[in-house]
């Protein structure tokens, strides 16, 4: 099936069509260059810096308070007004996307589903607990209904007038499933960020079914041991990611992999405090401010000066 993303806004024309195209874990090619700064497991840079462990664990405390539904909206003309930065989630149907943003949130606010098209207007959810300032949360997502089988014409419509016209907007995440790669409608919708400067980053979902084939228990050393594969799997997808055309911005150079069904022994889910993070960069409440020594010099034979002297902020 396919689906036409077409806004009478804009002029945002873009037509989505189901193709063949897959790309397979295996066949990547193992010759890759590591980057100079070893990335944490699951997420892979080559324009960006990895997150620390104390970044990671920023943003896992983030998320802890409960999320709420603000509201849904069938039209971008509904879409209440805000003074909190908003991400928005896009991928095809039946890619994860509701279940990874139950496990982002650690609660179940996006309903899941077998059968595509069950998220059918765009629903705004707060994060991070109020802010302060009379909002219920620091920043906003966004769930938007998936494209491609089970969608409808005017779905696609309304969210090329969110991205394109939404003020609040700091960053899109267009989820990929790993197993089946970048297919034609995920590339078309790509090309719609560059073209209107969307901001935009790429998330591959479902990863576990690349790392961890049937006969394979997920484990924090089997992670490990996948670790060179995985980067060359990532390697693979950077033509996909920045395909060097010149229609307009790319997104970030960065990969970051997640599963929402498979949790390690120490609990974690795969990848997720990556996500995140990543949410956090984009909005700029993960932002760090050096905090003042209660002396002039550091032992840093005991003191990770990296780590310990900084401290997270939220605006």
């Amino acid at each position: 099936m396919s689906l036409r993303l077409a806004s009478r806004a804009q002029n945002c024309n873009l037509l989505l069509s189901a193709g063949p195209t897959s790309i397979s874990f295996r066949q990547a090619s193992a010759t890759t260059t590591k980057p100079s700064h070893a990335p944490p497991i699951l997420s892979y840079h080559w324009d960006t810096q990895p997150p620390t462990s104390s970044n990671l664990s920023f943003a896992e405390r983030f998320f802890r308070p409960p999320a709420q539904l603000l509201y849904s909206s069938p039209t971008f003309r509904s879409v209440r007004p805000s003074d909190v930065p908003e991400v928005a989630f896009l991928g095809r149907s039946n890619v994860g996307k509701s279940s990874l943003l139950n496990a982002l949130t650690e609660q179940k606010i996006c309903h899941t589903s077998k059968h595509p098209g069950r998220t059918r207007s765009m629903n705004f959810f707060a994060v991070g607990g109020p802010d302060g300032r009379g909002s219920e949360g620091k920043l906003a997502i966004l769930d938007c209904p998936g494209y491609g089988k089970g969608s409808r014409e005017e779905w696609g419509g309304e969210i090329v007038k969110y991205l394109v016209q939404r003020k609040q907007l700091r960053r899109a995440f267009l989820l990929v499933d790993a197993l089946h790669g970048f297919k034609p409608q995920d590339e078309e919708i790509l090309s719609l960020f560059r073209r209107y400067s969307v901001p935009h980053q790429v998330i591959l979902s479902k990863i576990d079914r690349v790392l961890f084939p049937k006969k394979i228990k997920p484990s924090v050393s089997a992670l490990e041991h996948s670790d060179p594969h995985f980067r060359s799997f990532c390697e693979s997808l950077k033509s996909k990611v920045q395909p060097g055309k010149v229609d307009g911005p790319e997104a970030l150079g960065e990969l970051v992999a997640c599963s929402a069904e498979v949790r390690l022994a120490n609990g974690k889910q795969l990848g997720m405090n990556n996500v995140r993070w990543a949410v956090l960069a984009a909005t700029g409440l993960g932002a760090q401010k050096r905090r003042a020594s209660p002396s002039a010099t550091v032992d840093c034979s005991l003191t990770n000066t990296t780590d310990n002297n900084l401290e997270q902020s939220t605006p």
